[in-house]
């Protein structure tokens, strides 16, 4: 093709003392395969950086840049690996079918990487896609150029560990976020009701706020008792949140109750058993 991958041209067959020249489109397409695996972790790597940047008040830094980190490259490595890898086949293709060498040839192809790559973003209508668009297809390109000189020529071994470096990075990060961030306190079952009971505008609403804690009220002529309690899980920072309206008037009693299973961050409705309050619907 051009200077630097000239080895991938190969002399096939002679024709009245003409040189005929084709890629090894097995090894091309082995190349841009892993142009595309290092350019979608710099991408991601590069994309989820600003998510360093954390809320101290919080300890799970770590896993939310985790979880920031997948959602990119969830994104970025299909578009990179699909579009990324067509675009530069197709533009190393044409070079060997124009028998394009030298500095000019590299200097196109990278130009028309880059263009590709801006293309993407002005599809979508975003500036800060057709940046990105445009930096990813500069990487591809130049992973691509450093992959032809020299990881396929370095031994097995180098290889391999060329291959796990980009997730030393990943794992300098989520190391760091850990130890500088705070521990996370211990969700106790008190948390677990002030979180049940945060919402505004439910039925959870006429229950107590704090474990253990009964009211009694007259309503409509009825005795009623709220209770709130919770209830340990076999899960570790989980709990059953427990309301229960007791009532009576005269012969007349019953119970109603609502179980939830709460842990940091969530909250489930598991069961519930009885029939709801008459005097409900009158209040």
């Amino acid at each position: 093709m051009f200077k630097e991958l000239n080895f991938f041209l190969l002399t096939s067959k002679r024709k009245g003392g003409d040189i005929l020249l084709q890629p090894d489109v097995g090894q091309m397409f082995f190349r841009k395969l892993i142009a595309a695996y290092y350019t979608s972790w710099a991408i991601s790597l590069w994309l989820s950086l600003p998510n360093i940047i954390f809320d101290r008040s919080t300890g799970n830094a770590a896993g939310s840049y985790i979880l920031f980190f997948i959602v990119i490259a969830m994104f970025a490595a299909p578009v990179i690996f699909i579009y990324g890898i067509l675009v530069s086949s197709l533009v190393e293709l044409a070079a060997v079918k124009f028998k394009r060498k030298g500095s000019t040839a590299v200097f196109v192809s990278g130009l028309l990487h880059v263009l590709f790559g801006l293309c993407l973003g002005f599809a979508i209508r975003s500036m800060q896609f057709i940046m990105i668009g445009g930096v990813a297809a500069f990487l591809f390109f130049i992973f691509d150029v450093s992959i032809v000189r020299y990881i396929l020529r370095i031994k097995l071994l180098m290889r391999l560990l060329s291959f796990a470096a980009p997730i030393f990075p990943l794992i300098l990060i989520v190391g760091t976020l850990c130890a500088i961030s705070p521990q996370e306190p211990l969700f106790t079952a008190n948390a677990a009701v002030q979180f049940a009971t945060s919402g505004n505008g439910t039925l959870i609403d006429r229950f107590p706020k704090e474990e253990g804690q009964v009211i009694k009220l007259q309503i409509g002529g009825y005795n009623v008792e709220r209770e709130t309690k919770v209830e340990k899980t076999s899960r570790k920072a989980t709990y059953n949140v427990v309301f229960t309206e007791r009532w009576r008037k005269g012969e007349e009693i019953g119970q109603y109750q609502m179980v939830y299973e709460v842990s940091r961050g969530s909250m489930e409705a598991k069961r519930r058993t009885g029939a709801q309050p008459p005097y409900w619907s009158r209040t």
